[in-house]
């Protein structure tokens, strides 16, 4: 497959100045299809990767931000995921 950016490269060409793109992702994937990238880093890398592939890709985006998006239900002092992680990053274009 080609590199993060030059793969990024056609999500410029689709927003106008101010249009806000949302990358949707969890976690859960089939080992044998995903890169080495993914399947070797936490959801917290996975969202930072998805962050940098809008930063690089040249396709002048801005606010650059993730959230996680994920169900979650108190259990005890924590509170767990329930069913599939969720995360979204989101960027404007310039």
């Amino acid at each position: 497959p080609p590199p993060p950016p030059i793969l990024m490269r056609p999500v410029k060409t689709l927003k106008k100045s101010g249009g806000k793109i949302a990358i949707i992702f969890s976690n859960r994937l089939f080992l044998s299809k995903a890169v080495g990238l993914w399947t070797g880093s936490d959801d917290i890398e996975h969202a930072y990767t998805v962050g940098c592939y809008l930063h690089y890709c040249n396709g002048g985006f801005k606010d650059i931000e993730a959230e996680d998006l994920s169900t979650r239900k108190q259990k005890g002092n924590e509170r767990v995921i329930v069913g599939d992680p969720l995360y979204v990053v989101t960027a404007v274009k310039t």
